[in-house]
């Protein structure tokens, strides 16, 4: 019904696991943003002398500055050991399965998905945190995103969502982290 393709370089790989940090990672990326934040309260509000005060400002600054530092850390691990032989995929959608090929071959049953994301330029299929899909929209055939998507969904009975940012998120966004 579907093809399309992914073949990995660097900007990929960064965001792959970005998107990946801000879809299971937000309790985390929270409590590092109200980390960084309380250091920079306690710099501003006590009497510790100057040195203190440097440090505690420039470890909160650090923090609430550099929300996802862990997901390029893990993508500067994978970019290190792999090296030059970054993956080439390729997906086949077919009606009660997609077909995944690459370094190696293997069926997965649509109900397998447990997260469906989407931004501009690809679709992210998670089966679990630390297992994906990466699809590039452009290699999509036929070109027809929109019907591409409600097919997922139809078939994975789960919703394309688009990842906020820590500072586009609104109080129910964050008690939603919460309670997810």
């Amino acid at each position: 019904m579907y093809t399309a393709s992914i073949a990995h370089n660097e900007k990929t790989i960064n965001k792959l696991y970005r998107t990946q940090y801000y879809t299971f990672g937000k309790t985390r990326i929270v409590l590092r943003f109200a980390a960084g934040l309380a250091l920079i309260i306690i710099c501003v509000a006590s009497n510790l002398p100057l040195w203190v005060k440097g440090l505690l400002l420039l470890s909160g600054a650090w923090l609430v500055s550099s929300p996802d530092f862990p997901a390029q850390v893990m993508a500067d691990k994978v970019l290190t050991s792999r090296k030059s032989s970054l993956p080439v995929m390729s997906y086949e959608f077919h009606g009660e399965f997609m077909k995944l090929t690459g370094e190696g071959s293997m069926n997965i049953d649509y109900q397998r998905f447990r997260v469906l994301i989407e931004d501009s330029e690809y679709f992210y299929m998670f089966i679990s945190q630390d297992s994906a899909c990466m699809i590039d929209k452009g290699t999509l055939t036929p070109n027809e995103p929109e019907k591409f998507a409600a097919f997922v969904m139809g078939k994975t009975g789960l919703t394309f969502r688009r990842e906020k940012s820590l500072l586009a998120m609104n109080l129910q966004d964050l008690r939603n982290i919460f309670h997810e």
